[in-house]
């Protein structure tokens, strides 16, 4: 187990920075300074996100991550997390922000390690937003920084343009190749009529060559319909994803995201809807 985390890390390089090792069964380390209400509220919110992942409630989860973070979270994979502990806390800006480095166990799908949980350290960065600490990804590192990047599968270090006397063009290089159960879908937001009836269609397509299972959020509001035709998919197979509006609809102020998850792989998929005059 020991020498299979490195070359895990390797094909999820971009997940986050690995801290120092840390020994076992040692408290959560903070920072000295950090005010005790401070601290404890911290860590009250990052062990409610990550039992709600653990739980896989990713739509209530998706309320502690910050609003320039939101669109982010509910469009990656998540890796289903087993069991998690919280090992250590470093605040910054006047204790307005900290990073937080958590082991988890957790199931990736990479083959050759189906059905074994490994233990990895998750760092992710954290703010107050509001009063409330919420979980978000630096904008000057870019989306990459996110432990939930769309998974990867590794690539064999080889020489540009393939195995010598190849001829094509040049070998892909880790993190340039999808994971091979990522869905697709032919469009990634709706519109529908505010002032009468309408309806709208997103084709999910499932490109892998193993089924899938869907689940979708229904965001619950009056008059508005949310609907799947199908919720296990084979290769190649695809779901028509079906929004209904009642003409009677009470648009919300907050936009309206319905998140469609691939059971296997915990991949996110958002739909977003907007009204218009058509």
């Amino acid at each position: 187990m020991l020498r299979a985390v490195p070359l895990i890390l390797v094909a999820t390089a971009s997940f986050a920075q690995t801290p120092p090792a840390i020994p076992e069964n040692s408290p959560p380390q903070t920072s000295p300074a950090a005010p005790p209400e401070v601290e404890a509220a911290l860590l009250a919110r990052v062990t409610q996100f990550y039992q709600l992942e653990v739980e896989g409630k990713f739509y209530q989860a998706l309320q502690l991550v910050a609003e320039d973070t939101k669109n982010s979270y509910v469009s990656v994979n998540k890796p289903t997390i087993r069991s998690f502990e919280i090992e250590s806390v470093q605040f910054s800006d006047d204790f307005t922000k900290a990073d937080v480095v958590v082991l988890v166990r957790r199931l990736l799908p990479l083959e050759g390690f189906m059905g074994h949980p490994l233990s990895l350290k998750d760092s992710r960065h954290w703010k107050l937003e509001n009063g409330q600490w919420c979980y978000y990804v630096d904008p000057r590192a870019g989306f990459n920084m996110s432990p939930f990047k769309q998974l990867r599968r590794p690539v064999r270090d080889l020489p540009p343009g393939g195995p010598p006397g190849a001829s094509g063009p040049a070998a892909p290089t880790p993190g340039n190749v999808p994971h091979p159960l990522a869905l697709t879908v032919d469009k990634a937001s709706v519109r529908l009529n505010s002032s009468g009836p309408s309806s709208e269609q997103v084709a999910i397509s499932n490109p892998s060559p193993w089924p899938v299972a869907l689940t979708v959020s229904d965001p619950k509001i009056a008059g508005l319909t949310v609907s799947l035709d199908r919720l296990t998919l084979k290769a190649g197979e695809k779901a028509i994803l079906k929004v209904q509006s009642s003409g009677a609809v009470q648009i919300p102020t907050a936009q309206i995201t319905i998140a469609v998850r691939v059971q296997q792989t915990n991949q996110i998929i958002p739909i977003k809807v907007s009204f218009a005059n058509k």
